[in-house]
């Protein structure tokens, strides 16, 4: 999220659904004034993709940074197909730990079992969005973010930046 704020273009928009990294990005990722900031008061999963694909249609020529969860991208991962046919300037950060983390975090906080089905190993979010025509990267290496993220944050169209991160 500090790399983040350093590279973020001035005058973008920040569309967040990544409950697991919210505390971070709460402390790392400064909020840039009105209107340029945008999340969920529900806690529902499956709103990001399709937020951040309409605020950038609703602000022409404005970059909109849509930064969310592994399991939230993959409530509503048929956004990137509007993305791509559109051609949005929208960079889409997908925080990918493999696993539902809030899902997992609320079961140990509850004193439940860990849960079924929470595990999102082997997905790749590069290949997911270039299957449906947008470019995209992959990035493992914390000293390879920076210029993967200028590489994101400056495409002329949609870009998904899949970023393996506590594994």
């Amino acid at each position: 999220m500090h790399t983040l704020a350093e590279e973020r273009p001035t005058g973008s928009v920040l569309v967040e659904e990544a409950p697991g990294t919210r505390p971070v990005m709460c402390e790392r990722l400064p909020n840039l004034g009105p209107e340029t900031f945008y999340t969920t008061a529900s806690g529902a999963l499956g709103h990001g993709l399709p937020a951040a694909v309409g605020i950038a249609l609703g602000r022409p020529g404005t970059r909109v940074v849509a930064v969310v969860g592994d399991g939230s991208a993959m409530y509503a991962i048929q956004a990137l197909w509007s993305a791509a046919r559109l051609r949005l300037p929208l960079t889409v950060i997908v925080v990918n730990n493999g696993r539902y983390a809030t899902v997992d975090g609320f079961a140990e906080r509850f004193g439940m079992a860990k849960p079924v089905g929470t595990a999102l190993d082997g997905l790749d979010f590069a290949a997911l969005a270039a299957a449906q025509g947008c470019a995209a990267g992959r990035v493992d290496d914390p000293t390879a973010l920076a210029l993967a993220l200028r590489t994101a944050l400056t495409a002329p169209g949609p870009y998904v930046l899949d970023v393996l991160v506590d594994r």
